[in-house]
């Protein structure tokens, strides 16, 4: 029997989410590295009555995600304010992610960023690279894993190769040996070198 969650719990399960979310805006406006227009989306993922007023998504100098608005009394505003005012819900974040993902940023032009982190392992069954499992969700019959360098930037397996593999769901460097993840790719050069 699946067990009922209290409020407080949803809450702060809704909360950890929204903050997940915004992390992974941050990585792709990061590796978009400029302004984006609203106009340059697909569509606008806030709601109806406002979202003639959003003109454009950027990172301030404090990596902040910033809304461009036309509103009569402001002219930018933080998408966590946008979140708290109910402008976009959460299916208009997840939204606003793949669209943002469709953007087109600096891949080849600038180096890669590999952002460290610590602690993150990915699931596996023993050593089947077959049955691996990301934290984003990726599996190896979805977008897969493929051998990269210590950034994150795919190669051929070869001497210089040291066992790592890039999710190409979210751009994790994974080492094979632990299966630790060492760091998130924000700008993968996708070319085998």
């Amino acid at each position: 029997m699946k067990r009922i969650k209290g409020i407080n719990v949803l809450k702060s399960e809704l909360l950890d989410f929204a903050e997940e979310v915004i992390y992974s805006l941050t990585c792709e406006l990061q590796r978009i590295t400029r302004m984006v227009a609203m106009t340059e989306l697909k569509f606008n993922p806030f709601s109806d009555e406002i979202s003639m007023y959003m003109d454009a998504i950027r990172l301030d100098e404090n990596t902040e995600i910033i809304i461009d608005t036309s509103f009569a009394d402001t002219s930018e505003k933080f998408l966590r304010s946008c979140i708290s005012d109910l402008e976009i819900d959460f299916f208009g974040l997840i939204d606003l992610l793949e669209l943002l993902k469709a953007v087109e940023g600096k891949n080849g032009a600038l180096p890669s960023i590999l952002k460290p982190v610590s602690g993150e392992y990915i699931t596996h069954e023993e050593q089947d690279r077959d049955a691996w499992v990301c934290l984003c969700g990726n599996m190896p019959c979805y977008n897969g894993f493929y051998s990269c360098d210590e950034d994150g930037d795919l190669i051929e397996p070869g001497d210089e190769w040291e066992y790592l593999y890039r999710c190409e769901a979210c751009g994790r460097v994974i080492d094979d040996r632990d299966h630790k993840v060492i760091g998130i790719n924000l700008n993968p050069n996708n070319e085998e070198a």
